[in-house]
C-alpha cells in the first residue's frame, strides 16, 4: 500500500515528530550529504515531493536515515517510507498482557479527544507488526486476577453488559456524535474497575470484554465524526482488550470495524489483511453469523481495490454463510447481520464496480426490508441509492432518493452519513439549473454542510 496525501505521508509524521519544516529538513539533509561527502541538491520542493508520493532515490534515503538516526539494518529489511519515524503512540509497544491492557486503555483514555491528525496512524508495516503481534499474544492472560481494592459487584458488572447493549442500539438510531461522550465515560468507568479494583477471574474475562466493546464504540462514533487517528486509537485498544477477555469473536468484530475505517480511507489492502487476520483466527470457533459479516466487510474491501472477482466471491460466501441460520452461541453484537445489511453491502459493492442499477435493486431491496430502529444505516444507503439513480442519469430519482436520506439526518448526528449526501450534492454541481436540482441542493446546504456551488 502506497501512502496518499489524504492519509499523509509517513515523512510528514517523522518531520513532525521532530519539530523540523519541509526547508529544516532539506538543510539537514544537505548537510548529512556534506559530511558524507555526497552532493545532493534537496531543497524543500523535494521533500514536498516526497510527501506527495514520489520516492526519493537510494542515496538520498540513506542521507534520510541519517537525518532520523534510523539504524541502516532496519532501513534496508523494510521498504520506503515505512521505516521512518512514527508517531509516538505509546500503546503500540505495551506489552500484550493484562497489565499491558489496562495501561493502553489509559494511554488512550488519557489522550483525550483532540485530534489533530485527519489520517491513519498506522497502516503497512506497522499494521503488519501489529497484527503478527496479536496473533502470537498468549490468550491465557485473559483470565489475570487483580488483587486489592474495593470487589466489583456482580451487579456493576451486569448493569454495564446492558447499558453496552443500548448503546448499541441507540448508535444505530442516533449516530455517535451524541453518544460518544457517554461511551467515553463508560469505558473510563470499566478502566477503573480493571486497574484499582479486585474481581474474579470470570469477571475480569467480561470485563475487558466490555471495555473492547466499548472502545470498539468509541473508535466507530470517533470514525463517524472523522476523526481518524482518535477512532483507530480506540480501534487498538478494542482489540488489546478483546484479546485479554480471551473472546476471539469479539476480536473478529473490532477487526471487522477497524477495515470498514481502512477501506474508507484509501486503504483497501490494509482492510482486506485485516479481515484475513480474522477468518484465520476464528475458524473453528466462529458461527455463520460471524462469518458472514467477515465475508462482507472483505466483499467491500476488495471492491474498493477494484477486485471484482474476489468480491463476487466474497459476497457469495457471505450470503451462503447467513443462509445457515443463526446460533443459540451467535454474539450479542452480531444482532444486526441480517439479509437487509448483506444487502445493502452488496449494493454498496456495486455501486463501487461501476454497477449502479445493479447496485439500485439491491438498495432497493434492502431498504424495504430494513427496520425503524437502523436510522443511520438507512440514511446513509438511501444516499448511495441516490447515487445510483445520478450514476444512470437520473436526476429526478437521485433528488428524490437524496431528500428522503435528508428526512432521516435531520434526526441523526452522523458526520460521514452527512458527507455521502454533501458529496452528491456537490457532484450535482453542472445541473444547478434543473429546479429539483436545485431545490435538494439548497437543502443540503442548510442540513449539513456547505459545499461549492
Amino acid at each position: 500500500m502506497s501512502p496518499t496525501p489524504d492519509n499523509d505521508h509517513p515523512l510528514v509524521h517523522a518531520r513532525r515528530r521532530g519539530g523540523l519544516s519541509q526547508q529544516m529538513l532539506a538543510d539537514r539533509i544537505r548537510e548529512a550529504g556534506h559530511r558524507a561527502r555526497i552532493n545532493v541538491a534537496t531543497t524543500k520542493k523535494t521533500v514536498s515531493c516526497w510527501e506527495h508520493g514520489r520516492a526519493p532515490d537510494g542515496v538520498t534515503q540513506r542521507l534520510i536515515a541519517v537525518v532520523f538516526d534510523v539504524d541502516e539494518e532496519a532501513r534496508q529489511a523494510t521498504p520506503w517510507p515505512y521505516w521512518l519515524p512514527g508517531p509516538d503512540l505509546p500503546e503500540l509497544y505495551r506489552p500484550w498482557t493484562a497489565v499491558g491492557t489496562v495501561a493502553v486503555l489509559d494511554d488512550v483514555l488519557r489522550s483525550g479527544r483532540m485530534d489533530r491528525r485527519k489520517f491513519i496512524i498506522v497502516s503497512g508495516v506497522t499494521l503488519t507488526a501489529l497484527l503478527h503481534d496479536w496473533l502470537t499474544a498468549n490468550p491465557d492472560i485473559a483470565h489475570a486476577t487483580a488483587r486489592g481494592g474495593r470487589r466489583v459487584s456482580a451487579s456493576m458488572v451486569d448493569r454495564i453488559e446492558a447499558r453496552i447493549s443500548e448503546l448499541q442500539r441507540d448508535d444505530d438510531a442516533y449516530g455517535g456524535g451524541d453518544l460518544i461522550t457517554e461511551a467515553e465515560a463508560h469505558l473510563s468507568l470499566v478502566h477503573q474497575l480493571l486497574a484499582h479494583s479486585s474481581y474474579t477471574s470470570a469477571q475480569g474475562a467480561r470485563l475487558h470484554a466490555q471495555a473492547a466493546d466499548l472502545a470498539r464504540m468509541c473508535g466507530w462514533m470517533a470514525f463517524d465524526a472523522g476523526r481518524h487517528a482518535t477512532a483507530q486509537r480506540y480501534f487498538n485498544a478494542a482489540l488489546r482488550a478483546a484479546r485479554t477477555s480471551g473472546d476471539v469473536l469479539l476480536c473478529a468484530n473490532v477487526f471487522a470495524f477497524a477495515a470498514v475505517q481502512h477501506y474508507s480511507v484509501g486503504n483497501p489492502h490494509d482492510a482486506d489483511t485485516m479481515i484475513r487476520t480474522a477468518q484465520v483466527a476464528v475458524r473453528g470457533q466462529s458461527t455463520p453469523v460471524v462469518d458472514a459479516m467477515l465475508s462482507a466487510r472483505q466483499a467491500r474491501a476488495l471492491a474498493k481495490a477494484g477486485d471484482a472477482r474476489a468480491c463476487y466471491r466474497a459476497l457469495n460466501q457471505a450470503v451462503d454463510h447467513l443462509a445457515a441460520g443463526h446460533r443459540d452461541n451467535d454474539p450479542a453484537w452480531a444482532y444486526w447481520v441480517e439479509q437487509p445489511e448483506i444487502d445493502m453491502l452488496t449494493g454498496s459493492c456495486l455501486l463501487d464496480l461501476g454497477r449502479p442499477r445493479d447496485a439500485q435493486v439491491k438498495f432497493t431491496e434492502a431498504h424495504a426490508s430494513y427496520g425503524d430502529g437502523y436510522t443511520r444505516t438507512r440514511a446513509l444507503y438511501l444516499s448511495r441509492m441516490a447515487t445510483a439513480h445520478y450514476q444512470q442519469g437520473d436526476l429526478d430519482g437521485a433528488c428524490q432518493t437524496g431528500m428522503q436520506a435528508l428526512d432521516l439526518l435531520d434526526t441523526l448526528n452522523s458526520p460521514r452519513s452527512n458527507d455521502h449526501v454533501r458529496d452528491l450534492a456537490a457532484a450535482m454541481n453542472h445541473h444547478g439549473a434543473v429546479s429539483v436540482v436545485r431545490e435538494f441542493r439548497d437543502r443540503v446546504a442548510e442540513a449539513v454542510s456547505p459545499f461549492q456551488r
